[in-house]
């Protein structure tokens, strides 16, 4: 791993939390107000403003443990992980608005 790509990973990663955060924070306000969820609806919206963020805060730091530890390069593939995650929850509002929608 080269200490430039794991800067700009981290810093990317950093401001990729922000952006999910509010994301995840304003696309609840408007299912909230548009729709009408039920418990389990809100139980994963309402984990998804935190697990997002930390998730990407978690890709930054295991990308410097493995850095510092002399990972390969596929280490790399671990700030791919909060991408996956955020296409899962996109997914997963697609599905709910389509499913209240019929």
């Amino acid at each position: 791993m080269d200490l430039s790509w794991v800067i700009a990973g981290t810093i990317v990663q950093s401001l990729l939390a922000y952006v999910v955060f509010f994301m995840v924070a304003v696309g609840f306000s408007a299912i909230g107000t548009s729709h009408r969820p039920t418990p389990s609806d809100y139980t994963v919206l309402n984990s998804a403003i935190y697990v997002l963020p930390a998730c990407c805060a978690m890709s930054a730091i295991l990308g410097l443990v493995f850095y510092h530890f002399g990972a390969g390069k596929m280490a790399y593939l671990w700030y791919v992980m909060p991408l996956v995650f955020t296409a899962a929850y996109l997914g997963y509002i697609r599905f709910f608005i389509e499913k209240k929608a019929q």
